[in-house]
């Protein structure tokens, strides 16, 4: 059983079989579940919410898609975690400390002049009670059916985007921009659903943020 597996011992199944799973709990997706005596089920067209950001990667059909829409090309070069805005202070060897970082920026691998975009992609927190009772539960378990969750735990979607995502916007978004650059950011459909008004224009050219969900 998963449960009894050791740590990074299985794949992702979103990365590919040569990317071992890098979280320590294993949990990539929440959705809301019932019971009703002893019988635990799905409860009918609740939606599945991503809680790890490499649930997104699909075996990198994300960053085909942002490639196409926002640069042309379905296999960009992809540069992970870049150094973005970089302190005047610096670090203790007065080395130049970055204020942040971007999560990707994707390059077309073929025109001569440098063409890219950034990426930034969001998970959704969640609250409530951690993992461990319900592995040790799961390494147990001999059925019937499913065992229902051991802690209450829900979508923390106010931490995940006022408190988190908006802010990096607010400060990566305008520099981007006077680069003359795009910022793709990727959420899920429940996450997208918790944000408030957003305004759209009418053609990619004119926008700041490309949303993909």
């Amino acid at each position: 059983m998963l449960a009894n597996a050791p740590f990074k011992s299985q794949s992702c199944p979103f990365r590919g079989s040569e990317s071992p799973c890098n979280k320590n709990d294993g949990v990539c997706t929440l959705r809301q579940f019932s019971k009703t005596g002893d019988k635990v089920e799905p409860v009918r067209n609740a939606s599945l919410v991503a809680t790890c950001p490499n649930r997104f990667y699909d075996n990198d059909t994300t960053l085909a898609w942002v490639g196409e829409v926002l640069l042309g090309t379905d296999t960009p070069i992809v540069l992970t975690e870049l150094p973005f805005l970089m302190s005047t202070k610096g670090d203790k060897d007065n080395d130049p400390v970055a204020v942040g970082k971007i999560d990707m920026v994707l390059v077309h691998p073929e025109i001569t002049a440098l063409q890219w975009c950034a990426l930034e992609i969001q998970a959704v927190y969640f609250s409530g009670a951690s993992m461990p009772k319900d592995f040790t539960v799961m390494k147990d378990w001999q059925g019937p059916g499913l065992p229902f969750p051991q802690g209450i735990r829900r979508p923390d979607f106010r931490s995940s985007g006022p408190k988190c995502l908006m802010p990096q916007l607010q400060i990566k978004v305008p520099t981007i921009s006077r680069w003359g650059r795009k910022v793709a950011v990727v959420v899920d459909q429940p996450f997208w659903d918790s944000l408030g008004n957003i305004s759209e224009v009418d053609h990619v050219s004119n926008c700041e943020i490309a949303w993909c969900n």
